[in-house]
């Protein structure tokens, strides 16, 4: 069986939908082929792990006393006893699934300890995880490759209390009334708020910075509509999903993107019905430009795992929002059309990190720079 280290929750404001997450990634995997090691990331900041953690009511009641702390080194999961004074070996995890949402654990954080003790990763590695947390970063990416974004003002806190009044001018004469205001790291729409004047967007800057030390503020579209499109690699070849909304019109919160849609284990699930097996998808010109969007991002920024894209139609037009590298409920819904299927598309991003893995180190013994790693680690 391979043993699978799951990563969930995080020091992060997303922490409990990145719960959801990992327990529904934990429970869909866990049977005959895989054995799941779970490794929870609490708010402090320390690593910690128990059988009880496939039950997501654990989390609900927080009964955490019978989480074991634990420290992971040389691709090893060690358990400290209630001194901390002795470790104990837990598991040698073949693979790793990173099912963070948010903060370090997404932003790059588990990939690097993934790389550090050589543990294959089925998600995306550290500099794409780095740069995408940052909506700022993101922009100037898709600039690079001529992906459309929606004219922003990137707003530093400390610049904000020196020029404030200057900010202000730029909003009103540069990208005009209503506008959207946005912490730069964070995801989930969480800290996001809408503002028609001065007044509103004062306080709706007050409410980013509170969350984040960098904000970006944005035209808000009028008729938009959101649209998700995901896409995978699997031996050297990417697969794409069909574009589908999201939600309707509007600027949606945290507890109506997750908390209200989370009861059926499907977080993103849409609402929307048609014959074409219970999503709303684009056709045509829209389809094709956003499928080749997402298949562009995917494979210029060297993607792994899964990754969703997440953009705006507006006027016959597509921009891009954001870009997730751990996207809710890893997306499994933009390409199966079960919860049952989820455990065959989670077990080829699976044999898919093993396999780059291989060829890594076949690559690296061959010019002899593994030396002793490969058999050290075994």
């Amino acid at each position: 069986m391979r043993k699978v280290a799951v990563f969930f929750g995080g020091k992060s404001c997303e922490n409990e939908i990145s719960v959801l997450t990992g327990v529904f990634v934990m429970n869909v995997l866990q049977g005959e082929k895989y054995s799941i090691v779970p490794i929870y990331v609490h708010t402090d900041g320390l690593f910690y792990t128990s059988s009880k953690m496939i039950n997501v009511e654990i989390f609900k009641e927080r009964k955490y006393n019978n989480f074991r702390r634990i420290i992971i080194e040389d691709g090893t999961v060690y358990a400290l006893n209630e001194k901390k004074e002795r470790l104990k070996r837990i598991a040698k995890p073949d693979v790793a699934i990173n099912c963070c949402h948010g903060g370090l654990g997404e932003g790059g954080g588990i990939s690097t300890l993934c790389e550090r003790n050589n543990i294959p990763l089925a998600s995306p590695s550290v500099a794409p995880s780095a740069v995408f947390m940052d909506k700022c970063m993101t922009k100037i990416v898709m600039r690079g490759l001529e992906i459309p974004t929606v004219d922003y003002i990137r707003v530093n806190e400390e610049d904000y209390q020196k020029r404030g009044a200057f900010l202000l001018k730029r909003i009103e004469n540069r990208l005009k009334y209503p506008v959207i205001v946005k912490p730069a790291h964070l995801g989930s729409s969480i800290g996001i708020a809408t503002a028609k004047n001065e007044e509103e967007v004062k306080q709706a800057i007050a409410t980013a910075f509170s969350f984040d030390h960098r904000i970006i503020i944005e035209t808000l579209l009028q008729n938009k509509k959101d649209v998700n499109c995901a896409a995978y690699s699997l031996n050297g070849e990417i697969f794409v999903s069909e574009p589908e909304t999201a939600f309707g019109e509007g600027v949606y919160s945290f507890e109506e993107k997750y908390v209200k849609r989370a009861s059926d284990g499907v977080a993103q699930k849409n609402e929307k019905t048609t014959k074409d097996g219970g999503r709303y998808v684009f056709n045509g010109e829209l389809r094709d430009k956003i499928r080749a969007y997402t298949r562009m991002i995917y494979k210029r920024m060297n993607l792994s795992g899964v990754v969703r894209m997440d953009y705006l139609v507006s006027d016959g037009k597509v921009y891009l929002c954001e870009v997730n590298t751990v996207p809710g409920s890893l997306a499994y819904y933009l390409f199966c059309e079960r919860i049952t299927d989820a455990r065959i598309f989670f077990g080829e991003l699976i044999e898919e990190a093993l396999r780059k893995r291989e060829k890594k180190e076949k690559k690296l013994i061959t010019t002899g720079i593994l030396n002793g790693v490969v058999g050290r680690n075994k």
